[in-house]
């Protein structure tokens, strides 16, 4: 019974998954029951719920629970997630949309790549320093609490390992 509330709770904390997963079989079915040779309003539709819809409900579900900053990032990468899996869906011959927008794919990837470089420097500092607790980082960098604990745990190895390798107490 416990299990059931606990499972309860956390699909009202995150609906999303399973809206997301009802999106993605209607997206895969329409895209396999259009007629690709007439008009590319299917193509714009496609778009519009994987690069705007699908990220606006995900926005919609974390912004009370995930900082602000956190919360744009993971939105942002899930609009660049869902241009990937426009791509896939609509067949090679009808894109014309999704080439016209093949150039935002790849800027959006290194855009995405330099701020989680500088999120991973930021973490990795505060982990490594020694005084952050694992509520801290969680806060601070919006990771998960688990997470964190496990990049504290994962950084008192390392420091174990140097002091090891050189020999110091």
């Amino acid at each position: 019974m416990v299990r059931a509330m606990n499972l309860g709770g956390w699909a009202r904390r995150n609906w999303f998954l399973p809206v997301l997963a009802l999106l993605l079989g209607i997206e895969f079915a329409f895209a396999r029951a259009t007629d690709w040779s007439r008009d590319g309003v299917a193509e714009a539709v496609i778009l519009f719920d994987m690069c705007l819809f699908v990220p606006a409900l995900y926005a919609l579900c974390h912004r009370r629970r995930v900082a602000l900053r956190p919360l744009l990032i993971r939105t942002f990468a899930l609009a660049l997630l869902g241009l990937y899996i426009a791509s896939k869906l609509v067949p090679p011959e009808a894109q014309h949309l999704v080439a016209e927008l093949s150039w935002a794919r790849m800027a959006g990837w290194v855009v995405l790549a330099a701020i989680e470089l500088w999120v991973v420097v930021k973490v990795v500092r505060l982990t490594f320093g020694g005084s952050a607790t694992a509520e801290q980082i969680a806060e601070r960098h919006g990771t998960p609490e688990w997470i964190a604990r496990l990049m504290l745990l994962e950084a008192r190895f390392w420091k174990a390992v140097w002091r090891f390798v050189r020999g110091g107490s």
